[in-house]
């Protein structure tokens, strides 16, 4: 007996191709998954994908205008869950390459195998759905300054978005006392864009960032707005001033957030004393594209040339059995929401922890 082959029922599937025939060709293969709505452009895509919720998105690198690869960042921003294929006349190694990096699940090469993008797209709305029964995990990275939160947890964050979680990055100065604003909140933007997640930027006065009511309200409101379950902050061993206050902001206000991790900065002083160590391997080339977005300050920043970031990535590995790691202090690790608590108030000592890899 033939055994049954798993079809998955009525699933929302958006082709995105601007040949008409492999269009055609595509969207038949596909019909028997489910309803499949086509778009010949990345705006196109970009408008329908407002929409509805989709199982699969289907995607040719090479469109009019928005590219393929740019399509998928933008669908992962609002739709993080969702699988994503992309399909090309190129088999060269660096397309699919760059197409993994911006969060597509697969890559498959013209001309399209019928079978193989069948099952591919089978397995593909299963990741998807397998995504959505999970518990959302809600993140808020928190930095002083620009740069901050990338140099710190810029590969978690990036394994976060691949695990369809929603990520926030919270950047309270401009940094307008390590160059100019404007520039620096461009940057900004584009490192956002990369990791593919939503970036709030106030602008508290760089160097003058303050542990008291003003910076706890403002990250409380955040907290509040995105319902964070999972905070990374900075370490309260750290030669900066904003950071040491931030941290200490940050611990008030995220008093009922049951995971709170701090992070690893350039000002880190060597009391830093992590116990949790994320691997990151097949995140540190990519956290590293997003660390050059920030252009003016890889000219003149020692701290953020290429060789001394991985380096210090190979150098945590040492208690993990990954090759690069990034390394967390543990504040408070829970599944468990904490009780609300008076304003004002202040949090217990915080929990040491066994030493965690992950």
């Amino acid at each position: 007996m033939t055994p049954r082959r798993f079809t998955p029922a009525s699933a929302r599937i958006l082709l995105v191709e601007d040949d008409a025939i492999i269009a055609t060709l595509v969207s038949r293969l596909l019909s028997d998954l489910g309803d499949v709505r086509r778009a010949s452009t990345g705006e196109e895509a970009a408008a329908f994908a407002a929409d509805h919720d989709w199982d699969l998105v289907v995607c040719d690198v090479e469109l009019g205008g928005m590219t393929g690869i740019e399509l998928i960042q933008h669908v992962k921003r609002s739709q993080p869950h969702v699988a994503s294929l992309v399909i090309s006349a190129h088999d060269s190694f660096d397309y699919a390459v760059a197409a993994l990096r911006a969060g597509a699940d697969d890559y498959m090469t013209k001309p399209i195998d019928p079978q193989a993008i069948v099952e591919k797209a089978r397995e593909l709305i299963a990741l998807t759905r397998a995504r959505r029964a999970t518990p959302q995990e809600i993140v808020l990275a928190i930095g002083a300054h620009p740069d901050d939160v990338e140099i710190g947890v810029g590969g978690i964050l990036l394994r976060h978005v691949a695990e369809g979680h929603k990520v926030t990055i919270l950047t309270l100065s401009g940094g307008e006392a390590g160059g100019v604003a404007a520039d620096r909140a461009e940057e900004s933007r584009r490192a956002a864009q990369l990791l593919g997640v939503r970036l709030i930027h106030l602008a508290l006065r760089d160097t003058s960032i303050g542990e008291g009511e003003g910076t706890i309200a403002e990250i409380d409101r955040v907290l509040q707005e995105t319902g964070a379950t999972t905070v990374y902050t900075h370490t309260a061993r750290d030669v900066h001033q904003d950071h040491r206050n931030v941290h200490q902001a940050t611990l008030v206000a995220a008093r009922r957030v049951p995971r709170v991790y701090c992070y690893q900065s350039p000002s880190t002083t060597v009391e830093f004393h992590p116990t949790r160590f994320v691997a990151i391997d097949e995140y540190l080339q990519r956290k590293l594209e997003v660390i050059h977005a920030y252009g003016s300050q890889v000219k003149v920043r020692r701290y953020l040339e290429e060789d001394l970031l991985r380096a210090t990535a190979r150098y945590w590995s040492r208690f993990s059995q990954a090759r690069y790691v990034e390394p967390l202090e543990v504040v408070r690790e829970s599944d468990v929401q904490q009780p609300a608590a008076h304003a004002g108030g202040t949090t217990g000592a915080p929990r040491e922890a066994t030493i965690g890899v992950v």
